[in-house]
């Protein structure tokens, strides 16, 4: 399937930011919930266990990512380290929240970009659910700037660009009627444009489907990674099945050469 760059919903200026938040707090939801990343958390602990890290740096973190399940799973597969989220517009609400229920997370209130990673904030850095939102070119300068600052760096995607992906999103409406209730935090706005004027089933829906055409293949994210590091950096692509998923989400793995052990 061609990639297609298209334009989701909560990129747009005037999208109100209520149905934006509304769409970023499911998401953070849905994936929690059904424990996406989890089973990436044995290559990601021995992707920081091969770059020496002893931090991680989530680029990109939106609502807070995966965290609160992917951490516990990334202890059980043998990486304890501390684990700093960034990004370049901090939702502070969402983001304070986490902090105050995960050990272990903290997060950056001042705006990160992804390509302009400051010294005091090295560490390994993951970008999870987001890759697709950047253009090939923003893509690469992600991945380059991991490079440029000798950081390793993991990609992964709650989605892949399949027709079987693209089927399941069919579900997506259904799915946010059932799990709103379990949203946190509770808003009334919420529940009032899912069940009495129902703006936002679709609107998560059509995001999805357009998520869904602008995911990088496994292939497509190695020719960036070896595009930018060269002979510098060791890359590793491929997909993971989560758990009782019929799609499996692609990742990628970067880590400088001259570290021990391998990937």
């Amino acid at each position: 399937m061609k990639r297609r760059h298209l334009v989701e919903l909560e990129d747009l200026s005037w999208w109100p930011r209520t149905f934006r938040d509304a769409a970023t707090d499911y998401l953070v939801t849905a994936i929690r919930h059904a424990k996406v990343y989890d089973g990436f958390a044995a290559r990601l602990a021995a992707a920081v266990n091969r770059s020496g890290a002893t931090r991680i740096t989530d680029l990109c973190s939106g609502g807070g990512g995966p965290w609160p399940t992917l951490l516990p799973a990334l202890r059980a597969a043998g990486v304890d380290v501390p684990v700093c989220l960034t990004d370049k517009f901090p939702n502070t609400p969402a983001l304070s929240r986490l902090v105050a229920t995960t050990p272990g997370v903290r997060f950056e209130p001042e705006s990160i970009s992804a390509t302009d990673v400051p010294a005091r904030l090295a560490g390994f850095r993951t970008v999870f659910t987001a890759f697709h939102h950047f253009r090939p070119a923003d893509a690469k300068a992600i991945l380059a700037a991991a490079v440029r600052d000798r950081q390793g760096i993991a990609v992964a995607e709650a989605s892949s660009r399949t027709w079987a992906a693209l089927a399941l999103q069919a579900l997506v409406p259904l799915a946010v009627l059932v799990l709103t209730p379990a949203v946190r935090p509770f808003r009334w706005s919420r529940l009032f444009w899912t069940y009495l004027v129902p703006v936002l089933p679709p609107a998560i829906w059509f995001d999805g489907v357009v998520s869904t055409l602008r995911v990088y293949t496994p292939e497509e994210m190695l020719a960036m990674g070896r595009e930018v590091g060269g002979d510098e950096y060791e890359w590793e692509a491929g997909t993971e099945r989560p758990t009782g998923s019929p799609v499996s989400i692609p990742y990628l793995i970067g880590v400088p050469r001259g570290s021990s052990g391998t990937l």
